[in-house]
């Protein structure tokens, strides 16, 4: 059917107007993308950098990641809520930055939920218990024997909360107490634990990996359900003989509040492609993470029950909001 010329000079102005949008508006991404690191160097940004060389081959932008650490990651998790819902500017978000925080901190200045967009779950971090090879506890039973015995008079050290949380969830549920010795970093809590000084430790396995192949340390058990490549023949310690026992941290990708749905599916799929890389997987497993893609959505879920699980885990480790 043929537009009368009434017609046309009414609806042209129109199209005009749709088209110069339409042409006006720049497919995403035309710029670079940052990507904030609540932490200082170390695997969590690596993990980002790793699958951003591959997203920005997809994407054809560069990623930049940038580490802004301070206050267990709030300093970072602020600076995101601050920035523009774009696209250009990224979280990598942990357990510590949207579940715990709200617990350790009266004032964090975000809401983990309503303050932020979750693109994607990147991995899973279990701990490994260890204790060091001239000890005379070669198992998860003698391990739990001997602090029945010693209820109060053994100390671990705890560089970061998610170890002090999975330590104590540990001895609360073999029975019996242990002194925590905080430290600055798990890193430099292993320098006191190899010095005799710490009487065992629940740690990263990339920190002590060096330490077991020496022959320094003996581990234990590993802290999740699922095995962890790295160490293929270490068991669960839910496998050992403490069935409830699970602890797990994780990392993630958020963007700012209401990030449009095209440009979170967007970078869902670059990272997520990323992820399933071979080369990705290998590198995980080099530093002691699973990959555990979790889409937008489900990852939002995850997110609010991680709130209410982290909410039992500080109260029943005894933190208090500072």
């Amino acid at each position: 059917m043929s537009l009368s010329r009434r017609q046309f000079l009414v609806t042209a102005p129109t199209l005009a107007v749709v088209a110069h949008q339409a042409w006006g508006q720049k497919a995403f991404p035309d710029q670079p993308i940052r990507i904030i690191a609540p932490f200082a160097p170390g695997s969590s940004d690596m993990i980002a950098r790793r699958l951003g060389e591959s997203v920005s081959r997809q994407l054809g932008q560069p990623i930049v990641v940038e580490n802004r650490p301070g206050a267990q990651g709030v300093v970072a998790s602020r600076a995101l809520t601050k920035a523009a819902n774009d696209g250009y500017t990224l979280l990598l978000g942990t357990n510590s930055t949207h579940a715990a925080s709200i617990y350790l901190f009266s004032k964090p200045g975000y809401d983990p939920v309503k303050d932020f967009t979750p693109i994607m779950r990147f991995t899973t971090n279990p701990l490994v218990l260890c204790v060091r090879a001239d000890s005379n506890i070669d198992s998860l039973k003698a391990f739990i024997e001997h602090g029945k015995t010693h209820s109060g008079q053994m100390n671990y050290g705890a560089g970061n909360t998610g170890s002090l949380v999975a330590t104590h969830l540990l001895t609360t549920q073999a029975g019996f107490d242990a002194q925590a010795v905080n430290y600055a970093g798990n890193a430099v809590a292993v320098n006191d634990f190899l010095a005799g000084r710490l009487d065992f430790m629940v740690t990263d396995p990339m920190i002590i990996k060096q330490f077991v192949e020496s022959g320094q340390v003996r581990m234990l058990g590993l802290t999740s359900r699922k095995k962890l490549p790295l160490f293929p023949e270490l068991a669960p310690i839910a496998d050992l003989g403490l069935p409830d026992y699970e602890y797990a941290s994780w990392i993630g990708l958020f963007g700012p509040a209401q990030l449009p749905a095209d440009i979170t599916q967007k970078l869902y799929a670059a990272f997520s492609d990323a992820l399933a890389s071979q080369e990705a997987q290998q590198y995980l497993n080099s530093i002691g993470m699973i990959a555990a893609d979790l889409p937008p959505a489900t990852f939002g879920d995850f997110v609010k029950d991680q709130i209410q699980v982290w909410g039992h885990l500080t109260s029943a480790a005894g933190l208090v909001a500072q």
